[in-house]
């Protein structure tokens, strides 16, 4: 079991603080060629389970999207959208923050409500019109597979994990996700008591492809449970004492 590290209480305040963001300016920076354009498909498990061969996360309530940072550029693609990043001036400046030149950088966009809960409805609406912008958005780092000039794809989850948080310190509405190490029950329970319907499973020692990877990607159902007025990106990262 690797140590822990319990984050402090507004480390995931993701959107809570109203800080002037910037619409994004200059020529989109070129795409660097690789498997990433295709996607990587998870498999699914009926339930989750323990073993230290596996990172369990939240599978966060967003579009599964590529990030790619070149040289004080930001460019997004989300599913078949060219470049979301126009509804998301929120990440343009993700440039400044990154310790890298270039970086591709697979996670999750995310629209936050006021009270910093994912809302899948605001998240529809800024993909379907880029003016119309509500809530805040958000992006959650879960991969590397790039940095300056650097295939990763090859290299083990676990390595892959350590480049990027590396590479990427917290943020307002940039970061990288935070899980455990082989406790898929006790990240499913918390996931759970936040309204979060998923778990997301990578295996430690799994190099990235392209198309179906069930050897080195799961989502995993969880069991739903009654949830209050919760602020699931904060308190989930209160509660556990995540890697």
């Amino acid at each position: 079991m690797s140590a822990r590290i319990r984050p402090g209480a507004d480390q995931m305040a993701l959107g809570l603080d109203q800080v002037p963001v910037e619409d994004p300016v200059g020529p989109r920076p070129t795409v660097p060629d690789g498997p990433w354009s295709a996607g990587m498909v998870p498999g699914e498990r009926a339930a989750p389970f323990d073993d230290e061969a596996w990172f369990f996360e939240p599978w966060w309530p967003g579009v599964t999207a590529t990030m790619v940072i070149d040289e004080g550029r930001v460019w997004l693609r989300a599913d078949q959208l060219t470049d979301p990043l126009p509804a998301f001036p929120e990440l343009g400046g993700a440039a400044t923050q990154v310790r890298a030149r270039q970086l591709v950088i697979v996670g999750t966009l995310l629209v936050l409500d006021t009270e910093g809960r994912p809302d899948l409805v605001a998240l529809r609406r800024r993909l379907v019109d880029a003016e119309d912008r509500p809530g805040t958005g958000a992006f959650i780092a879960a991969d590397l597979l790039m940095r300056d000039g650097r295939r990763l794809v090859d290299a083990p989850f676990s390595r892959r994990r350590t480049a990027l948080l590396e590479a990427v310190p917290d943020g307002d509405r940039f970061l990288v996700s935070r899980g455990l190490h082989g406790e898929g029950p006790t990240l499913a329970d918390a996931a759970a008591s936040m309204g979060i319907e998923s778990i997301s499973a990578r295996r430690l020692d799994a190099p990235w492809h392209a198309g179906p990877a069930p050897d080195a990607w799961l989502r995993i159902p969880v069991v739903a449970t009654d949830v209050g007025p919760v602020r699931p990106l904060l308190v989930l990262l209160q509660r556990l004492p995540l890697d």
